[in-house]
């Protein structure tokens, strides 16, 4: 897919595969998306595109995301400059195309509730997609962050909600 169509959209971000789910992190400009992304590839997740993936519409209800082949196996890093993600890290690193699972929109770092998460939803060729956003805090490493997400979305996608669970157990020791 080297040019978007009627079927097709570019979007803003970084695509990659974390634990077999296609993530888009989103944000604004210099938040730190191609940084974080570069650890996430060293930690053994996939990249599919820096700064201006493709989306086709598969069906009803799928996106599939790729890269401009112009683009393909680069990361733009500030203060590394251009890398190829392929020739540091090998074929292991790069994935052609996957389905849009999941949209991580990162913002700065600000107070958000313990207790709550900010979930909305992105939408895309008419495809919506839960969206999480997640301000960078300091205090945490923002991989960490970014795989728990990936990881606890995963688990809602089986019906288990931590939150819930937490209410439950106070609800019966009340």
């Amino acid at each position: 897919m080297d040019s978007p169509s009627q079927s097709s959209a570019i979007g803003h971000g970084v695509l990659l595969v974390i634990f077999n789910l296609g993530v888009l992190l989103t944000g604004e400009s210099g938040i730190g998306k191609s940084s974080l992304a570069l650890e996430l590839i060293r930690r053994g997740h996939h990249l599919i595109a820096d700064d201006t993936p493709i989306f086709h519409r598969e069906g009803s209800t799928k996106l599939i995301g790729s890269c401009p082949y112009i683009l393909q196996d680069f990361l733009a890093v500030p203060g590394l400059g251009v890398i190829n993600i392929r020739a540091i890290y090998g074929d292991q690193a790069i994935i052609d195309h996957h389905p849009l699972d999941f949209v991580i929109r990162l913002i700065p770092n600000k107070y958000i509730e313990p207790l709550t998460r900010s979930l909305g939803q992105w939408e895309q060729l008419g495809i919506k997609m839960t969206e999480l956003t997640l301000p960078l805090a300091g205090n945490i490493p923002q991989a960490t962050m970014i795989e728990t997400a990936v990881q606890d979305y995963q688990l809602r996608l089986k019906n288990y909600d931590a939150l819930l669970e937490l209410q439950k157990r106070q609800n019966k020791s009340i």
